[in-house]
């Protein structure tokens, strides 16, 4: 059984780092670090709790890019190209994680 908090947590996790990544550039070695932490706490899942963690992040981050605005920004509708930034870095770390490590 997928174990929502894991999903919730880092999928909610990356949403803010596309936000940071647009306004704090410098912190480029923090993506690298966050995608390792979570292929390694969804191994920890998947062992606890079943498999499909890491698949149903994936699934959340391309759900989470293609939603009109970000919660913790407190806007309805986001000017086109931060939506756009935005989308493309979920969808990259989507990506990502689909790829074996």
């Amino acid at each position: 059984m997928i174990e929502e908090s894991y999903v919730r947590l880092y999928a909610n996790d990356f949403a803010r780092l596309a936000v940071r990544a647009e306004l704090r550039p410098d912190d480029a070695d923090m993506l690298p670090r966050r995608i390792a932490e979570a292929r390694t706490h969804a191994a920890v899942m998947d062992a606890r709790k079943g498999a499909g963690h890491l698949e149903a992040l994936v699934t959340r981050l391309r759900d989470e890019a293609r939603r009109p605005s970000t919660p913790n920004r407190g806007r309805l509708v986001e000017e086109a190209d931060v939506l756009a930034k935005r989308q493309s870095f979920l969808n990259r770390v989507a990506d990502t994680l689909s790829q074996p490590a």
